[in-house]
């Protein structure tokens, strides 16, 4: 009834649509144009480069004094005195792994805090960009603007 034939209902036309989506897409074969604009991140090879490159980040931010002006010669170094220093403080026995995993995770937020790494000479490079780029276009504007 209506105006579609019967064989051509819009239900059977989506359904058609979409068994046909679902065969096009059931492969995991990519297109040269899909593999071309693809990424690898989660390819093995991009996560062991991820992780190499965090972990060197992290190891440029271990402290070399703690707050008492103990040194730090490097991370087992800094984890070994973390351990003590929680039992001493907060009476909170802790095993090396979980030490470890929250060295990690600070160390980690202290390597990515980039707001924290900008310089003087960082931000007054930004607003001297910024005020050259906005001067000349207003100069180039009001140069070409009075004909």
């Amino acid at each position: 009834p209506g105006l579609w034939p019967t064989a051509l209902q819009p239900s059977s036309l989506r359904q058609a649509a979409r068994s046909a989506s679902l065969r096009c897409c059931a492969s995991d074969e990519k297109s040269a144009l899909q593999k071309f604009f693809t990424t690898n991140r989660n390819s093995p090879e991009a996560r062991a480069n991820q992780l190499e490159w965090a972990r060197r980040e992290m190891d440029f931010e271990v402290p070399s004094v703690t707050l008492e002006g103990t040194s730090i010669q490097d991370r087992a170094d800094f984890v070994s005195q973390y351990i003590e220093s929680e039992k001493a403080k907060f009476g909170r026995e802790i095993g090396r792994a979980e030490a470890e995993a929250e060295v990690d995770a600070w160390l980690l937020k202290q390597a990515t805090a980039a707001p924290a790494k900008s310089s003087v000479f960082d931000v007054a490079s930004a607003v001297l960009v910024f005020v050259a780029a906005f001067g000349s276009g207003i100069y180039f504007n009001s140069a070409g603007g009075g004909t």
